[in-house]
């Protein structure tokens, strides 16, 4: 049994013995399939922990499943999975800013219709956001793409994956043999 490129996102079904190959732009489902979940960082100091929650939603403002949200930051990672409906939860603490920055997160967001991860910046508005050196060289527009909402005791952030609300993305000069 193949698939062909009409029938992959349905059940498998016979191909007439014609292998379709898989177009570039697909990358799974199947990356989830043996990737630990950590939700929550669990640094050795004291400083409060509070929860992002949000969806993944594509251009139609449809849930994302399966989309994969890391945080790297030095206190650890987190790594949580979309469920049916977009959503995620990660529990975390405020990394320390970097000079000319605020604090903020640096989430990596992929799914399986995505060649490469896609990188973007979580702003928190109880911080001085106006000195932060990369916030200000975006239109206010795309600032507002990287701000969460506060929300019982942490943080709302909904990532659009294009269209009219689409998160602001910051690039990775190099990857893949993009232009550096």
């Amino acid at each position: 049994m193949t698939t062909t490129a009409n029938d992959r996102d349905r059940s498998v079904t016979p191909s007439a013995g014609r292998l379709v190959r898989t177009p570039r732009t697909i990358l799974g489902p199947y990356f989830t399939l043996g990737m630990p979940l950590c939700s929550a960082v669990e640094p050795d100091d004291d400083r409060p922990r509070f929860t992002v929650t949000g969806r993944v939603l594509d251009g139609l403002g449809r849930p994302a499943p399966g989309t994969m949200i890391e945080t790297h930051q030095p206190e650890g990672l987190t790594r949580s999975f979309t469920g049916p409906d977009g959503a995620y939860a990660i529990t975390t603490v405020k990394p320390a800013a970097p000079s000319g920055r605020t604090p903020h997160l640096t989430l990596q967001v992929t799914t399986g219709a995505m060649i490469r991860p896609a990188v973007t910046c979580v702003y928190f508005p109880d911080e001085a956001n106006d000195a932060d050196e990369l916030l200000q060289l975006l239109s206010p527009r795309q600032r507002a793409t990287m701000l969460a909402r506060a929300a019982d005791g942490g943080y709302e952030f909904d990532i659009h994956l294009t269209g009219e609300s689409e998160t602001t993305f910051l690039g990775w000069p190099g990857l893949l043999g993009d232009a550096e």
